[in-house]
């Protein structure tokens, strides 16, 4: 693109991040139709309109951000969080993305995720049994929290009951993955990593000496016949795999029985019929989801929308903003867990070679986990409704107060 195509092109509206934060729904809603793209800070930039969302996802001249630009344009202090930035699979590209997301292809493969069905609604039924009875309690933590960390430990090999360390530490470092780095929180997020990495090194090293059946064993094996990468290196990709396994699921699913219990219709319609649970899980994702932006880096000077973004910023694509967008769905304010214009491939989950690769799991840990609800806590009743906060990366849910007769 030359300089004069260059200077034809305005430049994106400078917004202040903490402008989103309240209500993002409706300030997107309101910048959206003029505004296609906005820019938060001096090399960060967020698209929202439908159209560019999914195009810029495999536009050639956007990859996604690399590790060590990440923590660059973040400007996060040197130390864990940092090293698991840097060396992460999610922000890597080419050979160094297929290499390390390679490790975990076998493991979260479809048919793999659909044998796994039967042990997430029985871990699901445990936990719902569980529940208390006749006093209030936060599903958040009581529920949500424990289906998908006490998966992915079963997955990993990990003792289920070792989700209860694991899993804090999670949400702490998970704060990492905003549009915007909450430095003020860096002490515990630092601390997060450090403790996590720590604690995957301890078990990984365990399976190099006495290996059993468990993903662990396998990855611990497969890294003694071939270390294309290093062993710290393996221990970053293991912890992200607990990071993304646990925390955006959780809030999800929060937000998915959420939404259902303030409405009691479409309750009442999912406990009579369980063919309604894959829908409803679909309409919540793209309603209220718990990740709301992807990250992209731009390698060369591109229009969106007719305003110029330049090269070598990060130019953040908003799905939360895209699935609002009523380009893509009709009447997109409204809830509708009979919704039949989801696109193929559900955005939420990106798309492209880094298109989340524990989707499938994410999905079965929420269906069978509203199910067995439905099934065997037909009467739960919401007494205060979680919020989502923030407007990119992972958002953070607040608690979400219920009672079962």
């Amino acid at each position: 693109m030359n300089q004069h195509v260059l200077d034809a092109f305005d430049s994106p509206l400078r917004v202040d991040p903490a402008a989103l934060m309240d209500d993002p729904h409706a300030a997107f809603a309101a910048l959206r139709p003029e505004h296609p793209v906005i820019r938060l800070g001096e090399k960060l930039y967020l698209a929202l309109r439908a159209q560019e969302v999914l195009s810029l996802l495999t536009d050639p001249r956007t990859v996604q951000v690399e590790g060590p630009d990440y923590v660059a344009l973040k400007q996060i202090p040197d130390g864990a969080a940092a090293r698991f930035l840097t060396d992460l699979f999610l922000f890597s590209n080419d050979e160094a993305h297929r290499a390390k997301r390679g490790l975990f292809a076998r493991a979260f493969a479809h048919g793999a995720m659909r044998a796994a069905r039967v042990q997430v609604r029985g871990v699901a039924e445990t936990i719902v049994a569980d529940l208390p009875r006749g006093e209030s309690f936060d599903f958040v933590e009581r529920m949500a929290a424990r289906v998908p960390a006490e998966m992915i430990a079963a997955i990993l090999g990990l003792p289920r009951s070792d989700a209860r360390h694991f899993a804090p530490r999670v949400y702490d470092l998970a704060r990492a993955l905003t549009p915007v780095y909450p430095l003020p929180h860096h002490a515990a997020i630092e601390a997060a990593a450090g403790d996590l990495f720590a604690y995957v090194e301890d078990h990984l090293r365990l399976r190099l000496e006495e290996p059993g059946d468990d993903l662990l064993s396998r990855l611990a094996a497969d890294w003694r016949a071939n270390q294309a990468i290093s062993f710290d290196s393996l221990v970053h990709q293991i912890l992200g795999i607990l990071v993304g396994g646990s925390d955006t699921t959780r809030a999800a699913f929060a937000m998915l029985v959420a939404l259902l219990l303030e409405r009691p219709r479409d309750w009442a319609a999912v406990r009579a019929d369980p063919g309604l649970v894959p829908g409803a899980v679909a309409e919540a994702m793209r309603y209220e989801p718990s990740v709301g932006t992807i990250a992209r880096f731009t390698t060369a000077p591109l229009e969106v929308g007719g305003l110029l973004v330049p090269a070598g910023v990060m130019l953040s694509v908003s799905t939360l903003s895209a699935m609002r967008d009523p380009a893509l769905y009709a009447d997109p304010g409204r809830f509708d867990i009979r919704r039949a214009d989801h696109p193929r491939l559900h955005p939420v989950f990106g798309l492209g070679p880094h298109r989340c690769i524990g989707e499938m799991l994410a999905r079965i840990e929420m269906e069978e986990g509203l199910a067995a609800l439905a099934s065997d806590a037909p009467d739960i009743r919401m007494e205060e409704r979680p919020r989502m906060l923030g407007f990119g990366g992972i958002r953070q849910i607040t608690p979400m107060r219920v009672r079962i007769r």
